[in-house]
């Protein structure tokens, strides 16, 4: 131990050279941090301000606010769209339609049958006969693609029509 204290006092202005050089190596390296560290907490302070001065915090609020709200709506109009898919089952979507002439001496093509449908092949069809003195009109309730009353050929060509329009 002896021998370092006298080396140590032989090199003494050597290591006050070494010591203040690491002083201020030291200083310069807490000096580059600390300014790196405020750019850094400069940064986080505008994240934090967000856009227009607004706090950060409460844009993300806003956000979670705005989110439950749109999942709310599209809850609701999922609700909406199931109601109307059961409704349009339920309509008339497919309809077909023949003209005839239903008596020889009348041209013309005057006659028609009009088969209305839903998707469960429920409906019905109707029938116009027209003559020069009378027209008549028939109504028949068509339920899974027949009818209970019996049918004309154009009656059927109607209904065979709007059931085509169905499966496609």
């Amino acid at each position: 131990m002896p021998e370092i204290i006298e080396w140590a006092n032989e090199n003494i202005v050597g290591l006050t050279i070494l010591c203040l050089g690491l002083t201020i190596s030291m200083m310069v390296i807490g000096l580059i941090a600390l300014v790196k560290s405020q750019k850094i907490t400069d940064m986080y302070q505008a994240l934090l301000r967000g856009q227009e001065g607004e706090n950060l915090e409460a844009l993300l609020l806003k956000n979670m606010e705005l989110s439950k709200a749109l999942q709310q709506r599209i809850e609701t109009m999922e609700r909406s769209i199931s109601q109307l898919e059961a409704i349009s089952k339920e309509t008339v979507r497919h309809v077909g339609i023949v003209r005839f002439n239903a008596f020889e001496n009348v041209g013309s093509d005057q006659s028609f049958a009009v088969a209305m449908l839903n998707d469960q092949r429920n409906g019905v069809v109707i029938s116009s006969l027209y003559g020069r003195e009378l027209s008549q009109v028939y109504a028949k309730p068509i339920q899974n693609g027949t009818s209970s009353y019996l049918l004309s050929d154009e009656e059927k060509e109607a209904i065979a029509k709007a059931l085509s329009d169905l499966e496609k």
